[in-house]
């Protein structure tokens, strides 16, 4: 199955969009639990941006990519945060280091900046996204204000996701992927990642009763 290189540039362009305007929405939400569905949209919405890239080249590599992000991000890391965060009487993002308002400031501005750092830029694509590097910039910086922003231990992974996101997006809609290897690294590496906060996550809840990162500062010698 193959698609028009036009149709599959529309596609990413819409898919671009979107996981702009999420990265916005979780930059701005308080909410654990919105966010990680938010971030499981977003991952989604990557992988189905891979997904036409990869028809409309005839590059196997990164349909298949795209599929295990949606599988993997989309699905399996959703429900490991939902389980930690089903055990965290926690479910809001209490004291940030930057408020609701003064972060979807910060989000609109990052959307901005990217988008007049990207403007202009030809990297000779076979699939013309005009929206995807300024999208992939946005999202990688969306995903470091996240992380240095908020204190909840599934929030800083929430980031992680969405930092993860930016770069898969550059990686597979802008220069055709990664070698398939490569890909799989990279994924093994997030879910990994996952893996290992939902250890501490447990340990923080068994231990402390929270999975708020300033409990941390009493560990401290």
């Amino acid at each position: 199955m193959t698609i028009d290189p036009r149709a599959a540039g529309q596609l990413v362009d819409a898919c671009a969009a979107a996981i702009v305007v999420l990265g916005v929405g979780l930059a701005a939400t308080r909410s654990i639990g919105r966010a990680i569905w938010l971030v499981a949209l977003q991952s989604v919405l990557t992988g189905v941006a891979a997904i036409g890239v990869g028809l409309a080249t005839g590059a196997g590599h990164l349909v298949m990519g795209g599929l295990l992000a949606v599988v993997a991000k989309g699905v399996v890391v959703p429900f490991v945060l939902g389980s930690i965060l089903r055990r965290s009487p926690v479910r809001q993002e209490r004291h940030p280091l930057l408020g609701p308002r003064a972060s979807l400031v910060a989000a609109v501005a990052i959307v901005f900046v990217a988008s007049a750092a990207a403007d202009g830029a030809f990297l000779g694509a076979t699939v013309a996204a005009g929206r995807g590097l300024a999208a992939a910039i946005a999202t990688v910086l969306t995903g470091l204000l996240i992380i240095m922003t908020r204190r909840k231990a599934l929030s800083l992974v929430v980031g992680l996701l969405v930092f993860d996101n930016g770069i898969a997006l550059t990686a597979f809609a802008l220069t055709y992927g990664m070698p398939f290897v490569v890909e799989l690294g990279v994924l093994f590496d997030v879910l990994i990642a996952v893996v290992v906060a939902w250890v501490y996550a447990r340990r923080m809840l068994d231990v402390l009763g929270s999975t708020s990162t300033d409990e941390l500062r009493s560990l401290r010698g």
